[in-house]
């Protein structure tokens, strides 16, 4: 598949480089020194540290490793996700960035052990010198004695999805045959086994707890990240269990907030990839509004929940040319917002919903959030165009570099350092 060539990713930081770092129109975020950058991202396949060259054609070009470093370079903190279970090119992102940058990673998740290869992990990059890790780092499980009661309680309604999944293992079979003998020209997908119910996640989250550290004898702000990249797919059903895992996940935060005296640290903040398509029935807006408020009423003695990039942000208005609605968009081609970022603030020491008009107004230092929009500089860029949407090819435009960089872009938001 076509990568950006050496002269592209030079007039890609050329147009970078054009504008004021405190101005930027695409979205990338500045560091300051009274303020922490905390970012999401979704590095598509970020496994072996190979370079792609004529000779070696697998591997990211040097373009994207330099890209890569560029926004890590601007965060403070990085969660990130669809790490490899060859770890080799996230200690190329670490070593690019210099000697103040540490790392957290999960062990592989969410595959079988030797028999699928699409196992991940789920990493954290973070300066030491203005965040510090403290002593909690867990995975996000549900027991066999839950799992056993979830079938138990629900028996009938497995039964009925393993004779739905042998009916499409038969069609599967019928079909693999068909191309093995020549009579089909594309090989048949494997179908994915789709439950009714909620048993375990198909990628366990990992939470770890940090310190921001504070400035001139104040305390830092101590919180848990959570980082998750929950099921994707594109069926209705499949669509349906994603959407289960997202339940759980929120019920996991709803129940470790109401047990606040029992948390090792008050503040929670979810980052990752929710893969939620707002298009869908159970994932509509308002229907995540409807959702935020009922878990403020539940846990809103000591929490207030803010999910900003479920918001239209003031300084977003009127709503810009494409999407329609005036939220961030987080996939390259700009058509949904998979990414989240989740504060679960204790007594205040979060920015909560109502904050969210005023993001960017209080100060160079203040609250804020935002998306680096790439597609729209290499856009501007390589066709001269003022948006990714207005190219005519967007589909075949983003096809160059989805695999290359990756087909999610990085979120972020701005948190004033303890002073």
């Amino acid at each position: 598949m076509a990568r950006f060539s050496d002269d592209e990713w030079k007039k890609i930081f050329e147009e970078l480089d054009k504008h004021p770092v405190a101005n930027q129109p695409y979205g990338l975020p500045k560091r300051r020194p009274g303020s922490v950058i905390l970012s999401s991202f979704n590095i598509r396949a970020l496994g072996n540290d190979r370079t792609r060259t004529k000779s070696k054609p697998r591997g990211r070009t040097q373009g994207s490793w330099d890209f890569l470093a560029r926004y890590a370079s601007r965060c403070d903190f990085l969660a990130i996700q669809e790490v490899k279970d060859d770890l080799s090119g996230l200690w190329r992102l670490k070593e690019a960035l210099g000697g103040k940058f540490a790392v957290i990673v999960s062990d592989v998740t969410g595959a079988r052990p030797g028999k699928d290869r699409s196992q991940e992990r789920l990493a954290y990059l973070y300066r030491w010198d203005r965040i510090e890790r403290t002593d909690l780092a867990s995975d996000i499980t549900y027991d066999r004695r839950a799992v056993l009661e979830t079938v138990h309680d629900n028996l009938n309604d497995f039964i009925e999805d393993f004779k739905i999944h042998d009916g499409l293992m038969k069609h599967y079979a019928a079909e693999l045959k068909k191309f093995k003998d020549g009579r089909r020209s594309s090989r048949p997908a494997k179908p994915t086994f789709v439950l009714s119910n909620f048993l375990s996640f198909i990628r366990t989250p990992h939470v770890a707890s940090f310190r921001i550290k504070g400035k001139n004898g104040v305390d830092g702000l101590d919180f848990h990240a959570v980082n998750a990249h929950l099921l994707y797919g594109n069926k209705s059903r499949s669509a349906e269990e994603r959407k289960m895992e997202f339940d759980a996940l929120v019920d996991w935060l709803r129940w470790r907030t109401k047990a606040s005296k029992r948390l090792y640290h008050k503040n929670m903040i979810l980052f990752g990839d929710m893969n939620l398509e707002f298009k869908k029935r159970f994932t509509g807006i308002k229907d995540a509004d409807k959702a935020i408020k009922a878990m403020n009423q539940d846990i809103g003695k000591h929490y207030k929940v803010n999910f900003p990039f479920l918001d239209v942000p003031k300084k977003r208005q009127p709503a810009p040319e494409g999407n329609g609605k005036g939220r961030y968009m987080t996939t390259i081609r700009m058509t949904q917002t998979y990414d989240q970022i989740g504060l679960f603030g204790y007594k205040g020491q979060l920015p909560d919903h109502d904050q969210n008009d005023n993001a960017s107004r209080n100060g160079v230092n203040g609250y804020d959030y935002g998306v680096f929009a790439y597609a729209d500089l290499f856009a501007k860029a390589l066709h001269n165009a003022n948006s990714y949407l207005e190219l005519a090819k967007s589909s075949a435009f983003a096809s160059r570099f989805e695999h290359d960089v990756s087909d999610h872009l990085p979120i972020w938001v701005r948190l004033p350092v303890p002073a």
